[in-house]
């Protein structure tokens, strides 16, 4: 069977459509593990940073808020465990080296310089974390997954205001709410 011109048009376009699907589900399949891995590392940034601001702080608010990101961040660990070993990615062993610096700067720290650092920490941290579960949640195209991201943003969420509230308390400036929060 001889296909024509406009016919071979036609096939090379619905190839080149069927590769990009296939392109694109890789793409989003990479982003999610990326996401995954990323998230989880920062999940246990937040951990440890509570733990410290337990240990240090002496302002009922702080704690408070330190007490919550223990418990909800190791909610949230556990809640994308089933996605990440569902695609391969390996829990982390600890937080990035970059929050391993910044837990060491915290930790030099004290009184009210501990939780205006803290609080700080905090605010930049939660505004960038919810952009990223907003993205995340906009990007992947696995159901189940952007069920469990939507709800992970709902909480991360609820955190940047809670800190928000914190930080402007102490006179902290902070930043606008992600586009889409």
């Amino acid at each position: 069977m001889k296909i024509s011109g406009v016919g071979k048009i036609v096939v090379t376009s619905m190839l080149a459509a069927g590769l990009a699907g296939v392109v694109k589900a890789e793409d989003t399949k990479s982003a999610d593990k990326s996401f995954l891995a990323d998230s989880a590392q920062d999940s246990l940034a937040e951990i440890n940073y509570a733990k410290l601001a337990l240990q240090k702080s002496q302002d009922k608010n702080v704690r408070e808020f330190a007490t919550m990101m223990i418990k909800d961040h190791e909610k949230l660990i556990e809640s994308m465990k089933p996605f990440a070993k569902q695609l391969g990615v390996k829990p982390p062993s600890g937080p990035a080296v970059t929050d391993h610096v910044k837990y060491e700067t915290l930790k030099m720290k004290s009184g009210t310089d501990f939780d205006r650092a803290y609080v700080e920490a905090m605010v930049k941290d939660h505004h960038a974390d919810l952009k990223t579960f907003i993205e995340e949640g906009n990007k992947t195209s696995d159901p189940e997954l952007k069920a469990a991201v939507a709800k992970g943003e709902g909480v991360i969420k609820e955190h940047t205001m809670m800190i928000d509230k914190i930080a402007h308390m102490g006179g902290i400036e902070t930043p606008a709410m992600p586009d889409g929060a």
